[in-house]
């Protein structure tokens, strides 16, 4: 995700391309998008961060573990074999480790091994023991880690020294040491390109040409460590569930080359079906339509996957959950004060927030929840002054909410980003600083655990 995302409506507005009949797709640059959260640099354009029913407990109303109450202790090691156990009757299903116990990830998401493949490295900032043990002094228990398709394939002119094998190699051996520390690592789809295109920036959709490849290879290397989740593809933003599902050439390619050029998606069943056929049965996250903040369709699109017809038959939705990004500026959900709606009007709530966006609906369907991103749109002092004082508690307020609807629920949640240049950052520094407001909230939340 990422600043200066456009909302649902915004995209509905300015996306436009038939994928089948009737029918629409999307077009347009990213750059104002999920990715376009207004980090200039790498690609030297803005690149961007590159970006359940029921009452619940509260904050801190769970156990330490954070565990639902068909277990007890601490999450704080992660034990392999994480896998879905669905609800039933309008409850929310929940992810659980090999010993049944419930898992409740409070996580961050580490930008750079997207894009920093590209520019001479294989990390922005760093990605050590020491870092990971800055963010156990959080009680972070998850990381999120972006992924750069022609990085691990290399192709498309990806430098030889950062791609390949050695992007490869880099990766396993920074996932490896993530899980070997208890937490949770999540593997994520983020850069891509289609044909001969390099992947310098999110693109509408995955892409039949490298992304089923990617996720075979990515699946079969991570199949035997449990404490590996699979995100898809990052922030989808087509404008059709068809396209999503099945694909099909259903999306414009909008790189800095031929942009509007329509290209082959892979829908999500393509990039599952790869992952199940690489070997691997672990948790696998999907996220919806308007960068991830649109569920709209999204049960009745995964439940129809089983249905498929050849190639894409046969495929299982056994331990599949929602992603959801969740920021403030999607002020159409979550009605907070934003660049969107010439900062007028106060925050509702994060359970509000979930149910405008139909994430209560998957919920409510039976299906898991990570909230795969989320942050508020004040982490420094330059990005709060848009705000006035009470604007600003408005917004950490809303922040908070959210995270304690999650935690009543039993569902999971990140923030977008461990990073000092990845906005919303949550760092004001590598040391552990949190940054101002969005910072301060999270660690406070976390606080609790």
């Amino acid at each position: 995700m990422k600043l200066a995302r456009i909302s649902p409506v915004a995209l509905t507005a300015g996306i436009a391309l038939a994928c089948g009949s009737g029918s629409s797709g999307s077009a347009g640059s990213d750059d104002g998008g999920a990715e376009g959260r207004a980090r200039t640099g790498h690609d030297g354009a803005v690149s961007g961060k590159d970006g359940g029913t029921g009452s619940g407990t509260g904050h801190g109303g769970e156990a330490d573990s954070g565990s639902h109450s068909d277990a007890a202790g601490s999450d704080a090691g992660v034990t392999p074999g994480l896998h879905v156990v669905m609800g039933s009757g309008g409850s929310p299903g929940h992810i659980v480790d090999g010993s049944g116990k419930t898992v409740h990830l409070h996580g961050a998401d580490r930008s750079g091994t997207e894009y920093s493949c590209l520019y001479g490295s294989f990390f922005d900032g760093p990605a050590d023991q020491t870092s990971i043990d800055t963010m156990k002094a959080w009680n972070i228990n998850a990381l999120r880690v972006p992924l750069n398709a022609d990085c691990w394939l290399g192709i498309n002119g990806a430098p030889a020294a950062y791609s390949g094998t050695n992007y490869q190699n880099a990766i396993q051996t920074w996932v490896n040491l993530i899980t070997s520390n208890g937490f949770v690592a999540i593997v994520d789809l983020h850069w891509t390109a289609p044909g001969s295109y390099l992947a310098k920036s999110q693109t509408p959709m995955a892409d039949a040409d490298h992304a089923p490849t990617f996720w075979s290879q990515v699946a079969k290397m991570f199949a035997s460590n449990g404490s590996v989740i699979f995100d898809l593809f990052n922030e989808p933003y087509i404008m059709d569930w068809t396209c999503w599902t099945q694909g099909g050439m259903c999306a414009k390619w909008n790189g800095s080359s031929a942009t509007g050029s329509s290209y082959q998606v892979a829908g999500m069943a393509s990039l599952l079906q790869a992952v199940r056929t690489a070997g691997a049965e672990n948790v696998v996250i999907m996220g919806g339509l308007g960068y991830s903040s649109d569920m709209s369709s999204w049960v009745t699109s995964v439940n129809s996957i089983p249905t498929l017809a050849a190639p894409l038959n046969g495929i299982s939705i056994k331990n599949v959950a929602v992603s959801w990004h969740a920021y403030d500026f999607n002020s159409e959900q979550s009605q907070c004060p934003s660049q969107y709606n010439s900062y007028m009007g106060s925050c509702t709530t994060g359970e509000a927030t979930a149910t405008a966006t139909s994430v209560t609906a998957v919920l409510s369907a039976g299906f898991p929840l990570i909230i795969g991103e989320s942050g508020i749109s004040a982490y420094n002092t330059s990005t709060a002054m848009p705000f006035s004082a009470t604007q600003l508690t408005d917004l950490e307020n809303w922040y908070d909410s959210l995270l304690t609807w999650a935690d009543g629920q039993g569902q999971s949640y990140l923030a977008w980003t461990w990073n000092t240049d990845a906005p919303p950052e949550l760092l004001a520094d590598y040391s552990g600083t949190p940054s101002p407001y969005f910072g301060v909230t999270y660690k406070m939340h976390l606080s609790a655990f």
